[in-house]
C-alpha cells in the first residue's frame, strides 16, 4: 500500500500500511476461506453497537469500559482487512466503497454518541464533536467528488478519534466518571481542526 495523500505527522493513518503488511497472512487466510470484503466491512457495525452498549451500561458495570479499547482495535483492524482483502481477491467494486463509507459514519456515531449520556460527560461538545467528525469525513469525500484526491489528514481522523475514546474509557474506569468531562471538548476541538485542515487543503488542491 502507498502512503495516503496529505498525511500530517500527527495522523495515525501513516501507520496503516505497516499494520496492513503485518496482517497479510490473515488476509491470505480469509481469502482462502472465501470470506468477502463486504462481510468484514459490515462486521464493524455490530462491533460499534457493542461498544456503544458497553459505554451505556458502564455507569452500573464499570468493567465494561475495559471492553471498549478492545472493540476499538477490532474496528480499526477490520477497516484495514476489508480493503486489503478486496484488493487481494480482485473484488473491489463501487458497492463495497459505499458500504465502507456509510458503515464508517454509522460506526463513528455508535462509538461516540453514547458518551453524551454518561455521568460526568459534557453532552453539547460530544454531540457537536460527532457532527464535526461527520463533516470532516464529508470534506474529504467532497474533494474526491470534485475531482481531487480523498483527504485523510487531520489530528482526529478516524484512528485518532478511536484512540481518544479508548484512552478516556480507561481513564474513566481508573479515575471515575468525571474523567469523561474533557472528552467532549477535546473531541470537538480535534474534529473541528480536522475539518478545517481537510477543507483548506481540498480547496487549494482544486484551484
Amino acid at each position: 500500500m502507498v502512503r495516503r495523500h496529505g498525511e500530517s505527522w500527527l495522523d495515525l493513518y501513516r501507520s496503516k500500511a505497516r499494520i496492513a503488511a503485518g496482517l497479510e497472512p490473515t488476509v491470505a487466510w480469509l481469502h482462502s476461506r472465501g470470506v468477502s470484503a463486504d462481510a468484514l466491512t459490515l462486521a464493524t457495525l455490530p462491533v460499534a453497537g457493542m461498544a456503544g452498549l458497553c459505554l451505556l451500561v458502564s455507569p452500573t458495570v464499570p468493567p465494561a469500559l475495559l471492553v471498549v479499547p478492545a472493540l476499538v482495535v477490532a474496528r480499526l483492524v477490520l477497516n484495514i482487512l476489508d480493503g486489503a482483502l478486496a484488493r487481494a481477491s480482485g473484488r473491489t467494486h463501487p458497492r463495497g466503497e459505499f458500504y465502507n463509507e456509510l458503515g464508517d459514519r454509522l460506526a463513528d456515531l455508535a462509538f461516540i454518541v453514547p458518551v453524551a449520556f454518561l455521568p460526568g460527560a459534557h453532552p453539547p461538545t460530544v454531540f457537536l464533536g460527532s457532527i464535526m467528525a461527520l463533516l470532516a469525513s464529508y470534506a474529504g469525500l467532497a474533494v474526491r467528488a470534485a475531482g481531487g484526491r480523498r483527504g485523510y489528514r487531520g489530528v482526529l481522523s478516524k484512528p485518532g478519534r478511536m484512540v481518544l475514546l479508548a484512552a478516556f474509557a480507561v481513564a474513566a474506569f481508573v479515575f471515575g466518571p468525571d474523567a469523561w468531562w474533557w472528552f467532549g471538548p477535546l473531541l470537538l476541538a480535534g474534529t473541528t481542526l480536522t475539518f478545517l485542515e481537510r477543507a483548506i487543503v481540498g480547496i487549494r488542491e482544486l484551484e
